[in-house]
């Protein structure tokens, strides 16, 4: 019993600091990039090797410790859970963790297969918190988190559809990008603060 309250510690622990990695990742990449606009560039353009060989090791490296890191915590999450739907989507949001890790390892110098990596990750994990916040509104403990999973991601979607339409005042994507990864993070925080207070138990037993 002891063992397994230190690993869910542990794994939280994990799961918690890893989008740190990346944060920090990108705005030490951004501090020695000062060529970087937000309302002109993407995030992706830190990791360009040709726009700045450090930043860029910089900016993929803590891309790929996130990712690892995350997919990790997820997969323990997955290995906890008996909930069908619940596995469903902590499966689906494993894939978006790979889709980070890869945008580190296949920078924009990798050319169009970038862009697939992009998307995999910006568009597969609002289908994870749809598919959690469905799950969870069975749970009348965790209908908030639920409902909150539910609307969150057509933020996201909204901040692409004015970027792509050309309405918004930016021109580049890093403001869309930053703003949908921090909701992702804020999720996953959220899930570990419920996982800590013992209120998933009705999906993950303790």
């Amino acid at each position: 019993m002891v063992r397994s309250i230190d690993l869910e510690r542990n794994a939280s622990l994990v799961g918690g600091l890893a989008p740190l990695v990346a944060l920090a990742a990108i705005i030490v990449s951004i501090s020695i990039s000062p060529w970087f606009d937000w309302f002109d560039n993407a995030l992706s353009d830190l990791g360009n090797y040709d726009n700045g060989i450090v930043a860029a090791i910089i900016f993929n490296a803590g891309l790929v410790v996130t990712g690892v890191l995350v997919a990790w915590f997820v997969v323990w999450l997955l290995r906890r859970t008996s909930d069908v739907f619940t596995k469903v989507g902590f499966a689906i949001f494993l894939v978006s963790t790979i889709g980070l890790l890869l945008i580190g390892v296949f920078s924009e110098n990798a050319g169009r297969i970038h862009f697939f990596v992009s998307v995999l990750f910006f568009f597969s994990f609002p289908f994870a918190m749809w598919t959690i916040g469905l799950s969870w509104l069975r749970f009348p403990g965790l209908r908030w988190f639920a409902v909150l999973s539910i609307v969150e991601p057509f933020e996201s979607f909204y901040l692409w559809w004015i970027t792509f339409g050309r309405t918004a005042p930016w021109t580049g994507v890093a403001i869309p990008e930053i703003l949908t990864a921090l909701s992702a993070i804020v999720w996953l925080w959220i899930i570990i603060l419920l996982l800590r207070r013992n209120d998933l138990s009705v999906v993950i037993p303790s």
